[in-house]
């Protein structure tokens, strides 16, 4: 009787993982909704919403692709969505984005009813803030919510390329693009510098430029080495205004770093 408990405490929790490992992987048909009229591009908003938080009470609805992936963790409930020169992160507040909403997925974007401001030089949308937060836009409290402002195309997926330039060639209005430097070597600014993606890291081009890299303490490859060979770095651009001013690249994963 010991016997068969145990093999049935055994059987069940390999069910277990078993149900675990299906719910990460990729969903390819859900959830998909209508296909929406669009009224807006990305490009018209992020070049029409450019200083504080604004609430939206017109019908503007904008489409793009997805950038950004959680599955590595370095994005944390958010979408980031492009669109030709413009870019938008959706603060969605639910986990496991990249099974509904893989990267090169089309969706649409209701805006009314939401909130847009700038943060790190993206535009993002959201509830309203709370004011004394100091946030921009506040996530999205239900899946409720989120459906009714988000809906993925049943269109297919596309394969997405990020746009090759040079430090030189970077500006603010491209944040939110995904963004590849070529020609980067890491550069610790301190000798004592852990060199482990976890947080951030400058990489300086041949000519001395520099950008610095992003990576959340939680992200799964944050206390992987960086490598010290020269190659190429990608990510979603951000720009910080304090400090003098810097850019910075937040990638997906680890393979964002190419030798």
């Amino acid at each position: 009787m010991q016997q068969i408990r145990f093999d049935i405490k055994w059987l069940f929790a390999g069910l277990l993982l078993l149900f675990v490992g299906c719910t990460e992987q990729f969903s390819a048909d859900a959830p998909l909704g209508e296909e929406l009229a669009v009224n807006s591009s990305l490009e018209e908003l992020c070049q029409r919403f450019t200083g504080a938080t604004v609430g939206i009470e017109e019908e503007i609805i904008v489409s793009g692709r997805v950038t950004s992936s959680d599955k590595a963790q370095n994005f944390y409930r958010s979408l980031i969505l492009q669109e030709g020169s413009g870019a938008v992160e959706i603060l969605v507040g639910l986990d496991k984005l990249h099974n509904d909403y893989p990267i090169g997925s089309k969706l649409y974007l209701r805006l009314k009813g939401l909130s847009l401001g700038r943060r790190l030089g993206i535009l993002q949308v959201g509830e309203e803030p709370d004011p004394a937060s100091g946030y921009v836009a506040d996530y999205l409290s239900s899946k409720v919510k989120v459906d009714n402002h988000v809906v993925r195309s049943a269109a297919p997926l596309a394969e997405l390329q990020p746009i090759t330039c040079t430090l030189d060639e970077l500006d603010p209005s491209m944040c939110g693009l995904r963004i590849r430097i070529e020609g980067l070597r890491y550069a610790p600014e301190k000798e004592d510098e852990p060199s482990v993606w976890s947080g951030y890291h400058r990489f300086i081009d041949r000519e001395g430029r520099a950008v610095y890299s992003y990576v959340r303490p939680y992200a799964d490859f944050a206390d992987e080495q960086i490598p010290r060979s020269e190659g190429s770095l990608t990510g979603i651009l951000q720009y910080d205004a304090t400090d003098d001013g810097r850019y910075l690249l937040k990638p997906n994963d680890a393979a964002d770093f190419q030798l």
